[in-house]
């Protein structure tokens, strides 16, 4: 066990307690407290960081697995969610129960065109052909099952996804077994493919431990590799020596393989979080869509959707999202508003969430009216929390006397909603990764790609509202909910139809709410159309939106 060394320039600071036993028996508070004493008296002594050493590995690198990530932590998940693909093969396939060993090497060291790892060769392979099988639907040689790879949050801000007996396919690929070391029959012989795209803040790391074969690549380039059929082996990567840009994109591609009977262990702990986006939806609707802003890139102004009816905020095949848009007192000549949301598909058990404005309107789960008074909470225990309370404190100083009813829900995938509910409709902002195998909607197609989300190329993809049969809400808009509105198109208008003397007031009611240069021209859009009080709600959202990006 290392012992803490700390050298200054007058005296050496000896401390004889096992870091890991500190950190297993006070889950990491006294590793912590011996971080800050070196750091602090390193400060005292004026000298560099480096000089802070152990005997055996650096203090520093012990510093950095155990410091929480650069990224604000006031709204992390209890959980997060990897998509992955695990191929079930059986044990006379060449490569299975039939090698033994560690070898680095086995794959190049960049990853493929195609995202799959390239022959290296070695003593725990048989040949290219064999193992290009590993990573690839191959009829007749191995059964694909898509499985999702759950990560728990840690004391230290971390995520750990840990099983001693990691069998995800038992029952299920060719459903074959054999009796492994916990005396339970067990489907072995399986590859597992993970991807997915991650914002570098500084600090993060990776770290594996298991058996048999994993590789890990970032952004292409091979940064673990525990090659072989082997016991479990543990190897961690820190991303700051990677030699990667602070607020950029960044591709992770982990490659795991369990070869031969009878054990099977897989521990997987980072600091890494999925990309998360961001729409808001506010006024006429005005739609900030996900990809806007991105990776530090400069916002531009939101897409305007002036049309009534239910459309696809959100169309995935197991997310699903629709907003119903309508006319209200404050919308003029047809403009619409949103007025409700529904939230449903397979992620909610093909059960749905309406958030409808506060007169006349109501909040259903499956049908059924929750959040009767206020404030009030919703949960399905490890499933869903719904809450209904005050909006928070942190609104601008000018929009005080705006009283906010928020909705704030957490639900499966890594799918987070805040709406503020008022009298006559409600603005939202929805977060949430990319979703595995694509999606589209008012809200775009979160492709890290904003120049294919504008109004133009929206209204092509998405601009045709919900089919009934498609409909999440329990009602069709013009089937008689007493909701008022219409399928009709509406001629757009612009500033220029705006009298020049509510114009002035609108700029100046926008400049006195302090809203932002970017969605300045909306905020007048919305005192011109549809008066101050209304415009006033929507700066209250854009203020919620900026809040909720600063804490992400």
């Amino acid at each position: 066990s290392p012992f803490f060394v700390l050298k200054t320039a007058s005296s050496t600071f000896t401390c004889s307690v096992c870091v890991d036993v500190i950190a297993r028996a006070f889950q990491h508070i006294m590793a912590r407290a011996f971080q800050r004493i070196c750091l602090g008296l390193l400060a005292v002594s004026g000298m560099a960081e480096k000089t802070c050493r152990t005997q055996g590995p650096a203090f520093i690198q012990h510093r950095r697995l155990l410091s929480k990530p650069a990224q604000s932590e006031l709204h992390l998940p209890s959980s997060i969610h990897f998509d992955a693909v695990v191929r079930d093969f059986k044990d006379n396939h060449p490569d299975m129960q039939s090698m033994d060993g560690h070898t680095k090497g086995l794959v190049k060291p960049i990853l493929g065109g195609d995202k799959k790892p390239i022959y290296g060769g070695g003593p725990q392979l048989s040949n290219r052909t064999n193992f290009d099988e590993w990573f690839r639907d191959v009829e007749g040689v191995n059964r694909r099952v898509d499985f999702q790879l759950d990560m728990s949050l840690t004391e230290e801000g971390t995520y750990v996804y840990e099983n001693d007996n990691f069998f995800p396919i038992d029952g299920k690929g060719w459903a074959d077994s054999q009796i492994a070391l916990d005396g339970q029959p067990h489907n072995f012989y399986f590859t597992l493919e993970l991807h997915t795209t991650f914002t570098y803040q500084g600090g993060e790391s990776f770290r594996f431990r298991g058996d048999d074969d994993v590789w890990v690549f970032i952004n292409r380039n091979l940064v673990i590799d525990l090659g072989g059929v082997h016991d479990p082996m543990e190897q961690v990567v820190h991303l700051d020596d990677l030699n990667l840009t602070k607020g950029s994109a960044a591709d992770l591609s982990f490659f795991f393989a369990e070869r031969r009977c009878c054990g099977s262990k897989f521990r997987i702990e980072t600091s890494l979080r999925p990309v998360t986006g961001t729409c808001t939806l506010w006024g006429d609707p005005h739609i900030d869509v996900f990809d806007n802003g991105l990776f530090g890139a400069e916002k531009t102004e939101p897409v305007s959707i002036y049309s009534s009816g239910d459309f696809w905020l959100v169309k995935n095949e197991d997310v699903q999202i629709q907003g119903r848009y309508g006319t209200t007192i404050y919308t003029t000549d047809g403009r619409s508003s949103l007025l409700a949301m529904a939230i449903g598909g397979p992620f909610l058990k093909n059960k749905t969430l309406v958030i409808e404005h506060i007169d006349g309107g109501k909040v259903t789960w499956d049908g059924e009216e929750i959040l009767k008074s206020f404030p009030s909470e919703f949960v399905l225990e490890g499933f869903m929390s719904v809450f209904f309370r005050e909006g928070t404190d942190h609104i601008d100083t000018v929009l005080k006397g705006y009283p906010i009813k928020m909705i704030r829900a957490l639900m499966p995938r890594n799918v987070m909603l805040t709406v503020h509910r008022w009298p006559k409709h409600i603005d939202a902002i929805i977060r949430m990764p990319q979703q595995k195998g694509g999606q589209d909607g008012h809200c775009g197609n979160f492709d890290f790609n904003a120049t294919d989300d504008t109004q133009e190329f929206i209204q092509v993809r998405s601009g045709a509202p919900v089919p009934i049969d498609e409909l999440l809400f329990p009602s069709h808009p013009n089937s008689g909910s007493g909701i008022l509105t219409h399928d009709a198109k509406v001629k757009a208008l612009s500033l220029s139809d705006c009298p020049p003397d509510v114009k002035a007031k609108a700029k100046h009611s926008c400049r006195k709410a302090g809203v932002k240069r970017r969605v300045f021209k909306s905020c007048v859009f919305d005192v011109c159309f549809g008066g101050k009080e209304f415009a006033a709600e929507g700066a209250i959202m854009q203020e919620e939106e900026a809040q909720e990006e600063q804490e992400s």
